[in-house]
């Protein structure tokens, strides 16, 4: 090896070391660049998202304005929406509930959704108080609330619904203010004139209108009308009725 080999020049040596070192440099800052950063926050776009929740189904509420029924309407009612009585000398007595869905149909449809164990016995006689209580016309909200419903849930918000509009019925009287004794006395003569008519089932009807009896005298103090009850006491026969029917407005 000559001297010249040996005695590399020393200029371009140290532009070859510089050369390298800066390669390397620029590989590492590459390298770190490539790298997320150890603190960094996911993008918000990254966070999981939370299944919407499913909207809450509106609460049922009666229109207690649609209640235009008197006593004497009331009382025919909860004869006429049975399954088991018809009178044809009902039907302009209770204004409309020929038309309405009857306690059995309305109880047999909440059986089903219930399941065993359902009274079913029972719930006719609550409906049959009902339709005291809210008259022909909230009764039919009651029913298509009723009819409706597909859960226990929804069963619940009907019943929810029918407490709620007979304690504003209660709250906002509009009759005369007549006594229970003249209320009482009212109902002993539609009953009879029930009976009467209703023949070989007069045993029925009398054990219907028992049933709601105390419910029929409540509305009556609160609802009925002394010009209801002057007709009502002159008529003999239930035809004779559908004239002295009341009709709220």
């Amino acid at each position: 090896m000559t001297c010249f080999q040996r005695s590399w020049p020393l200029a371009a040596l140290s532009l070859l070391l510089a050369c390298d070192g800066g390669k390397e440099k620029g590989d590492a800052k590459k390298t770190a660049d490539a790298k997320p950063a150890a603190d960094a926050t996911p993008a918000d776009d990254a966070k999981p998202v939370e299944a919407a929740k499913p909207a809450e189904a509106a609460k049922p509420h009666f229109d207690v304005t649609k209640d235009h029924s008197g006593v004497l309407a009331r009382s025919a009612a909860v004869l006429e929406a049975t399954e088991r009585f018809d009178d044809e000398n009902l039907h302009e007595i209770s204004h409309h509930a020929e038309k309405l869905p009857t306690y059995e149909k309305v109880c047999t449809h909440e059986a089903g959704i219930e399941g065993e164990g359902f009274d079913q016995p029972g719930c006719v006689k609550a409906m049959e108080h009902h339709m005291v209580q809210l008259g022909p016309e909230l009764y039919q909200q009651l029913a298509d609330c009723m009819l409706s419903a597909k859960t226990g849930e929804q069963i619940d918000a009907c019943h929810a619904a029918e407490a709620e509009a007979e304690a504003k019925l209660h709250a906002n009287p509009h009759g005369d203010g007549l006594s229970e004794d003249v209320c009482d006395e009212l109902f002993e003569h539609f009953e009879t004139l029930a009976m009467d008519d209703a023949k070989e089932q007069a045993e029925l009807v009398k054990e219907i209108l028992e049933e709601v009896r105390a419910d029929v005298v409540l509305t009556c103090t609160e609802q009925g009308t002394q010009a209801e009850v002057d007709c009502s006491m002159k008529a003999k026969t239930m035809p004779e009725l559908k004239e002295c029917a009341s009709k709220l407005l």
